[in-house]
């Protein structure tokens, strides 16, 4: 089983608590399990990666001594580098609730400067070429970026000839403060976010599989499977696909926010126009809304509705009898060919809607009446 959740890396995984045992019985106890051993998996460039952590459970004061599933990683530690880089292991203290967890980031950030390192080996010639000029060229910096050698032999840290992969995830600094908020995402508890894991494969690493990772509030808002990257192109690098991606990723997001504006000018010119009438509108996509219409003394009512890709698509006109039913439900008509184009302001759109529809209502009261007599 797995206990707790803690948040660390490029990518929103939580790191997990997992296998809990016990090194020896805990102040002389045969029964009370002291749970100081323990493995970590965590989130690292797309994979997962597990670290062990021991614990003295009769002097829980000390600082806990790590196994780590590369051996080549910290294989021989030098105080110095430890003071340096691992200060809240260098002086730990016990007291402290979030001491496990600075010690942890600390550790991280090591591993990540490790996976960098090991490409200046001449197995990865071409990565280290990727890794350098991604983040010399763009703008892209190194706390965007995590690469993890996969199927390496965890002792001499050389990889297994045909089997290798490289990871590099990447942090896409892409604003989504703009989006409009989404309903029924309620999964959705950390920050909008956007990650490009990009998987080069041995033995000369030509074959390149992207897969762009969305938070999922970003997910729905940009229509779940609508935005699908790129194939990488042949010849090309990370300096080149990487600022493409994200071109097309902010022009989705561009567009998104375009016409969520149309839509609400649209609705909002509809309302103005037709007054009191309103009963019903959408307050957050601005996707339908409904009035109650009377023409001597015929009520009925209006259902308007407007699609994802609205203004590129005419709104759906429909019009609902008050007093006559088909087969146990509401008359309905849709009301078609109404004159519309993407380029009209919205208050052109909402006269000739109106212009339109009015022509439609004396054939609409004599359908609902003939219809509901069948």
């Amino acid at each position: 089983k797995s206990r707790g959740a803690l948040v660390a890396g490029i990518c929103a995984g939580n790191i997990k608590v997992c296998e809990i045992q016990s090194g020896r019985a805990h102040n002389g106890s045969t029964t009370t399990p002291a749970g100081d051993h323990f493995k970590l998996a965590i989130p690292f460039a797309g994979q997962t990666i597990m670290w062990d952590v021991v614990f003295d459970g009769n002097a829980p004061e000390s600082p806990p001594d790590f196994s780590f599933d590369d051996l080549t990683f910290l294989a021989d530690p030098d105080v110095a580098i430890l003071e340096k880089y691992v200060p809240s292991l260098a002086k730990w203290d016990s007291q402290d609730p979030k001491a496990l967890m600075n010690v942890i980031t600390e550790l991280l950030y090591l591993y990540k400067k490790h996976q960098v390192a090991l490409l200046a080996d001449s197995d990865f010639t071409r990565l280290q070429f990727e890794y350098s000029t991604l983040i010399g060229g763009t703008q892209i910096v190194e706390n965007d970026v995590e690469v993890l050698i996969q199927n390496r032999n965890k002792t001499t840290g050389r990889t297994r000839s045909g089997t290798g992969a490289v990871n590099f995830l990447i942090h896409l600094n892409v604003d989504f403060s703009g989006i409009p908020p989404v309903q029924g995402t309620t999964d959705n508890t950390g920050k909008d976010a956007a990650v490009l894991l990009v998987t080069f494969h041995s033995p000369d690493w030509s074959r390149i599989t992207p897969q762009l990772c969305l938070s999922p509030g970003v997910e729905k808002a940009l229509g779940n499977t609508s935005f699908t990257v790129p194939l990488f192109p042949q010849g090309n690098c990370l300096m080149d696909y990487v600022p493409l991606v994200m071109l097309q990723l902010n022009n989705k997001i561009a567009a998104i926010i375009e016409a969520h504006e149309k839509k609400k000018g649209f609705v909002t010119a509809f309302m103005f126009h037709m007054g009191k009438a309103l009963l019903e509108y959408d307050t957050v996509d601005f996707t339908y809304m409904s009035f109650l219409l009377v023409k001597k003394d015929f009520h009925f009512l209006l259902h308007i509705n407007l699609s994802p890709n609205f203004p590129k698509e005419c709104p759906v006109f429909t019009l609902q009898s008050m007093y006559h039913a088909l087969w146990g439900k509401p008359f309905k008509l849709k009301i078609d060919d109404c004159p519309f184009s993407p380029r009209w302001e919205p208050r052109q759109m909402v006269e000739r809607a109106c212009l339109h529809i009015k022509d439609h209502i004396d054939g609409f009261q004599k359908s609902s009446i003939q219809k509901s007599q069948e």
